[in-house]
């Protein structure tokens, strides 16, 4: 049907240029700006409702007493005959942590940069000759290194470890993989204990940091007890809870669950259509529906927060099929990640699957040259004090001095555009199914925004909906420790992810909107568990947690983004107090 029925689809071009004219003028902006602004604010605020009055409970429960840490003491994992088969308990009082109170964790962070590294021994050795150690064996992969699937720089970082736990994790296969290659020998009872008292020093220097950074955040110190730490009996518990996980059969989703979630993006899909439809019909029949929508911003406010959430909900559907959990074929699921992503989203779905394996396997670490987890890796503000020393350029000094103003305005009016054009053209491998598919995006979106006589507003409207995504994706690691790659990659993996994730705290009937993010530990400790089986999962995960004295925090929403706002202007300060913006003389 043509655009207001005056000539086909190829109007919206016109349309375009006729609603750019309109857009310059100030006084039309401002009527354009307010409603947007309203609708924001108003979302926001429904959010911050929905996940923070789950149970009146919360607000007595945000602490622990003695009696609280002793019963936790006594709290036991999945028992070993037992198939996991409980549901997560929401009724049941859940204690919520504010995401950052006004003295901020960046402050405290030490410049951990320039530290010396201990050196392990036996890593040293290890790694000269190309070997990592799997199940109590030294297998040599230095000739496979180049060939890795999920890149070079993750093996390279791991030479001389014992990969045991995190090549199971990230694997789907592991023992099918590991069936055919033969070790090199035998490690020796020394080199098994050398590794793991590294391990043991490492998650020490982590629980260091963690304290003197992340232990700022309002209630945190309630859930960190590292005096009932014991490395061995958690690293036991951990592959304990993995076999379980995999025997129940969490990493193999439903046929089921894969439709629903499909139709759930066509239907935002749709709605958006309908919606430009019927303010569109205004102008050849009246009524009282299509006049309300088409004679006030709802016009593209409703069109554009519909199409808002089908890229939104497409996201996450990319990201299921990148981790390749959405069917069992490794070539399907790139192909429906190339859908849902490059096609549906608008972000090239190969892109985002080398990035993503890497900010798994390395995530919020850095070197001395530099960012290791490229999808945490911001080139505008600095998230962090021990990133500080990498940013040199003037532009960077300059806006760091205001990074707590403009990093939400960035956000809904660039971030869009940004990871568009990002993902295309930073690609490190040309692939022409990625053009096919941006091409096809194009033509999508022409089609649709063709339906309506304001393609510019809706598509803004879209924009500022998808930045909901952005945050929702920062927010689970971005007041988190930043950690020397060299140690971490010592340390235990699982120790690792836990202490710079956390959860979102939302009610049942909103988690569809958080794809998964709202459970967030039981993502990064098992990446190949389908988030399906998220909600029976993440009680696990809180006991293991518990019992082995480890942080589990859950965060709202809206105290979430005001924790990352409050961090920025607390690493703005830190940033001036090294002789870096132009607020150094009143920071320094």
């Amino acid at each position: 049907q043509a655009m207001t029925n005056a000539g086909g689809g190829s109007n919206v071009v016109t349309a375009i240029f006729q609603e750019y004219s309109q857009l310059i003028s100030i006084d039309h902006s401002f009527k354009i700006a307010t409603p947007l602004l309203l609708c924001g604010v108003t979302f926001l605020w429904w959010a911050h409702n929905g996940s923070s009055g789950v149970d009146s409970a919360n607000e007595d429960s945000s602490s622990l007493n003695e009696a609280d840490v002793q019963s936790l003491q006594r709290t036991e994992g999945p028992s070993d005959d037992s198939v996991i088969d409980d549901e997560y308990d929401d009724n049941k009082s859940q204690q919520s942590c504010s995401s950052l109170s006004s003295s901020s964790a960046a402050a405290a962070y030490p410049n951990t940069i320039h530290k010396p590294i201990i050196k392990c021994p036996t890593r040293e050795k290890a790694r000269a000759q190309g070997l990592v150690l799997y199940d109590k064996h030294w297998y040599n992969v230095s000739k496979f290194i180049a060939h890795h699937p999920g890149g070079s720089e993750i093996l390279e970082q791991h030479l001389g470890t014992d990969i045991t736990h995190v090549f199971h994790v990230m694997h789907r296969n592991p023992k099918q993989i590991m069936k055919y290659r033969k070790p090199v020998r035998g490690a020796t009872e020394e080199e098994m204990e050398d590794l793991l008292q590294r391990r043991f020093d490492v998650s020490q220097e982590m629980f260091d940091e963690y304290e003197e950074g992340v232990m700022t955040i309002s209630h945190a110190a309630a859930y960190f007890r590292r005096d009932r730490f014991v490395l061995e009996a958690f690293e036991k518990d951990c592959a304990k809870l993995y076999e379980d996980f995999t025997k129940a059969g969490y990493n193999n989703p439903t046929l089921f669950w894969l439709v629903q979630k499909t139709a759930l993006v066509l239907m935002f899909l749709f709605l958006s259509v309908f919606c430009m439809k019927l303010a569109a019909s205004d102008e050849q029949q009246s009524s009282s529906m299509s006049s309300i929508i088409a004679t006030t911003p709802l016009s593209y406010i409703l069109p554009g927060i519909f199409l808002g959430l089908f890229w939104h909900q497409s996201g996450f559907l990319m990201h299921d099929a990148e981790h390749h959990n959405l069917v069992g074929n490794e070539l399907i699921n790139d192909i429906l990640g190339w859908l849902y992503g490059t096609v549906f989203l608008g972000v090239n779905g190969a892109w985002w699957r080398e990035e993503h394996r890497e900010h798994h396997a390395m995530l919020q670490a850095f070197d001395e040259n530099g960012f290791k987890d490229p999808q945490m890796k911001e080139d505008i503000w600095v998230q962090n004090a021990n990133l500080i020393p990498f940013y040199g350029q003037e532009m960077i000094h300059f806006l760091a001095n205001f990074q707590h103003i403009l990093f939400i305005p960035i956000i809904f009016f660039a971030g869009r555009i940004g990871i568009v054009v990002d993902s295309t053209l930073t690609e490190r491998k040309f692939r022409p199914w990625t053009i096919l598919g941006n091409v096809f995006h194009v033509l999508l979106h022409y089609a649709v925004l063709s339906q309506t006589s304001t393609p510019i507003r809706v598509y803004m409207a879209a924009a500022c909906q998808f930045a909901v995504l952005s945050l929702q994706l920062l927010g689970n690691h971005h007041i988190k420790p930043w950690n020397n790659i060299h140690s971490a990659s010592e340390g235990n993996f699982s120790v690792w992810q836990i202490l710079c994730t956390q959860d979102f705290d939302t009610p049942v009937w909103f988690r569809w909107f958080y794809g998964g993010l709202n459970f967030h530990y039981s993502h990064h400790l098992f990446p190949t568990i389908s988030r399906e089986y998220f909600p029976i999962t993440t009680p696990h995960v809180r006991r293991l947690c518990e019992k082995h004295g480890l942080p589990f925090i859950e965060v709202g929403f809206v105290e979430c983004v005001t924790g990352m706002v409050t961090n920025m202007n607390e690493v703005k300060k830190e940033f001036a107090k090294h002789g870096a913006g132009t607020l150094s003389l009143v920071y320094g």
